[in-house]
C-alpha cells in the first residue's frame, strides 16, 4: 500500500515539473519579448545584464532571479517580490517598487535613485554602495545597520550619510552618535567625532547605560590622543574592536 502510494505521489510530481517548468520559459519568453508580464513565475530565472528598461513586471514572483547588471530603469515592478533575488549592479533609476518584495535581495552596486519605495519591504544587509537607499521606508536601525556595514568596509562618508538618517528618525540613540564618531575620525575628521562621542556619552549618562558611557569615554581619549600625538600611547584598533563589540549591543 505505502511503495503503490509513494509510486502514485511521484508520478504526479513528475508530471507537474515539466508544466511548471514550461510556464517559467513561457512567462520568460512573454516578457523578453514584450516587456510586459503580469502576475509571471520569473522565479530562479536567469537575467543577467537585461535590458528590461521600462518593462512593465507587475505583480510577479522574480524569487532569486539574477537580474545583476539588469537595466530596469522606469521598470513597473509595483507589487513584485524579489525576494532574495540578486540585483547586484543593476540599474533600477526611477523604477516603480510600490508594494514589492526585496527581503534579502542582492543590491550591492545597485542604482536606485528616484525609485518609488512606497510600501516597499528592504529587509536586507547586501547594500554594499547601493546608490539611492535614502528614501526607503525603513526604520533608524536598518540605516544604522547600513552605515554600519558602510563604515566596516571602510566607505565612511557614506556611513555618515546612513548615520545622518538614522538620527533624524531617532536623534536620542547614542549609539547612532558613537558610530558616526568612529566614521568621523576614519576620516581624520577629529573634532567632529569628538563633538559625536561627547553627545553620545551624555546620552547615554542620562539613560543610565553604564556601558555606552564607558565605550564614549574609550573613543574620547583615544580622539584626544590622536590630536596630541607627542602625548604617546594610542591604540586605535583595540579601542574599535572594544567600542565596535559594544555597539550592537546598545542600539535599541
Amino acid at each position: 500500500m505505502k511503495k503503490s502510494l509513494f509510486v502514485s505521489c511521484l508520478v504526479s510530481m513528475l508530471a507537474i515539473a515539466p508544466v511548471t517548468m514550461a510556464e517559467n520559459l513561457n512567462d520568460l519568453s512573454k516578457l523578453l519579448s514584450t516587456r510586459k508580464c503580469f502576475n509571471c513565475d520569473l522565479a530562479a530565472t536567469g537575467l543577467v545584464n537585461a535590458q528590461l528598461g521600462r518593462a512593465e513586471i507587475r505583480n510577479s514572483d522574480l524569487r532569486q532571479a539574477n537580474l545583476s547588471g539588469a537595466n530596469l530603469s522606469l521598470a513597473d515592478l509595483r507589487g513584485s517580490d524579489l525576494t532574495g533575488a540578486s540585483l547586484s549592479g543593476a540599474n533600477l533609476a526611477g523604477a516603480n517598487l510600490e508594494g514589492a518584495i526585496l527581503d534579502g535581495a542582492d543590491l550591492r552596486g545597485a542604482y536606485l535613485s528616484g525609485a518609488n519605495f512606497t510600501n516597499t519591504s528592504i529587509n536586507t544587509y547586501y547594500v554594499h554602495r547601493t546608490v539611492g537607499l535614502l528614501e526607503a521606508p525603513v526604520s533608524a536601525e536598518r540605516l544604522y545597520q547600513w552605515g554600519f556595514i558602510e563604515s566596516e568596509s571602510n566607505n565612511h562618508q557614506v556611513a555618515i550619510v546612513y548615520y545622518n538618517a538614522a538620527a533624524d528618525k531617532d536623534p536620542d540613540n547614542g549609539a547612532i552618535y558613537l558610530s558616526r564618531a568612529i566614521a568621523r575620525f576614519r576620516l581624520k575628521d577629529f573634532a567632529s567625532a569628538s563633538r559625536d562621542a561627547v553627545f553620545a556619552q551624555a546620552l547615554f549618562t542620562t539613560q543610565g547605560s553604564v556601558a555606552g558611557v564607558d565605550a564614549s569615554q574609550r573613543l574620547i581619549d583615544e580622539i584626544e590622543i590622536a590630536q596630541n600625538p607627542d602625548s604617546g600611547g594610542g591604540g586605535f584598533g583595540n579601542v574599535l574592536g572594544t567600542v565596535t563589540s559594544m555597539l550592537f549591543r546598545l542600539f535599541f
